[in-house]
């Protein structure tokens, strides 16, 4: 029977441009040449000139198709690597050509693909699952943290007052009846005193947090230099240093470039960094507070000859409650809350905080301010401190 030139024309060039089939030859070195715009499509743009096996996934064992194309009536299946980087599977023929060339059809294996579509939309109805749970948990999280923060807050406010009344009633007690009482009532006197000292700066550290915690927090800016902030921290820092004989170099050298900041917080920041160092030193050694320009803004380090950090130690030290570091030369007892406050009175000006540190080596604490802080959200404000 004999086949009408244009319609033999047509179906080729169906073949070429439209149909949903693979088509392509493979010359006598099984290399793809001429494949049709579906193949190029699927398989990617640039397969001419490679090898059938290699469009095979590794995992595929490549066929003999020269045993195949004896037999062109049977489909063979055989998955390929697609342009997406999936693997699909195809029913195969091939016919052979005197040459010593084959053409290659290939069709979509429907029942595979119909696998494959059912197995997908089971696993995007488990992701649309699991992603549901997800976010129902973080929003319970989320809940369950805002009340976390409003109760640790409202309970240290509760606490604060009572507190205040026994160190204010310990302190008039021993100053104006020591004379009256024993050595003895003297001591129980100072320890209770400095129990609820400790107690206030716990309780102050967990406010200062869930005011920084709940988004709260709003900047009083207003221009600093260097000078300025350590001037407002330096009798405090000296008189914390001279407790334990610690020595204080401060160099602020010329500053004169100022930033945009809210100068009680930055101090806050500064009286932590030196307390902290003070507590990791002896007696006799020294720690020292400098103050550099860094375009644009400025960057202050506070250094000691303590026994530094090792890196394991430095993972969680801006962390709340992330007691990361060496035990304080004098048994000194941390809340660890100080170094995540810092942290984030820091990053409230748009800077950053870090540290430098090896085991044996000391600590070097440095906190950088651009000279222009970001814009931040208002603050419940409470006595004294954030």
């Amino acid at each position: 029977m004999s086949v009408d030139p244009e319609l033999a024309a047509s179906m080729l060039a169906y073949v070429e441009d439209s149909a949903p089939i693979l088509a392509f030859r493979l010359d006598s070195e099984l290399r793809v040449r001429a494949p049709n715009h579906h193949a190029r499509r699927t398989l990617g743009g640039n397969i001419e000139g490679n090898t059938f096996s290699s469009l095979l996934p590794d995992f595929m064992v490549t066929p003999d198709v020269a045993s195949l194309a004896a037999t062109p009536d049977a489909v063979t299946l055989i998955t390929l690597g697609t342009a997406t980087g999936m693997p699909e599977s195809f029913g195969f023929r091939f016919f052979a050509f005197g040459d010593g060339s084959l053409l290659a059809l290939g069709s979509p294996d429907v029942q595979e693909q119909a696998r494959l579509q059912t197995a997908f939309l089971q696993l995007n109805q488990e992701l649309n699952e699991r992603t549901r749970q997800l976010h129902q948990a973080n929003a319970q999280l989320r809940e369950l943290d805002q009340l976390k923060t409003q109760f640790l807050g409202m309970a240290a406010h509760d606490l604060r007052r009572p507190i205040s009344v026994i160190t204010t009633y310990c302190e008039f007690v021993l100053n104006e009846a020591r004379s009256k009482l024993s050595t003895e009532h003297q001591q129980f006197l100072r320890t209770s005193l400095s129990a609820a000292t400790r107690m206030k700066q716990l309780i102050d550290g967990f406010l200062d947090l869930a005011v920084l915690e709940s988004g709260r927090l709003q900047l009083d800016l207003m221009p600093a230099s260097a000078a300025d902030l350590v001037a407002g921290v330096l009798p405090t820092a000296q008189l914390i240093a001279s407790r334990k004989q610690v020595v204080l170099l401060v160099d602020i050298a010329e500053q004169p470039d100022q930033v945009s900041a809210d100068a009680p917080k930055l101090q806050q920041v500064l009286l932590n960094l030196i307390g902290n160092a003070v507590e990791h030193s002896l007696p006799g050694q020294r720690v020292w507070l400098t103050a550099r320009t860094q375009p644009p803004g400025l960057a202050f380090t506070v250094r000691d000859e303590g026994a530094g950090l090792a890196p394991e130690q430095q993972a969680r030290l801006f962390e709340a409650f992330g007691r990361g570091g060496p035990q304080k030369t004098a048994g000194e007892r941390s809340t660890g809350l100080g170094l995540a406050i810092a942290r984030m009175v820091v990053e409230a000006h748009g800077g950053r905080i870090w540290v430098d540190s090896q085991p044996g080596g000391g600590a070097s604490f440095t906190f950088s301010i651009p000279a222009t802080a970001p814009q931040t959200q208002a603050l419940e404000r409470h006595d004294g401190a954030i």
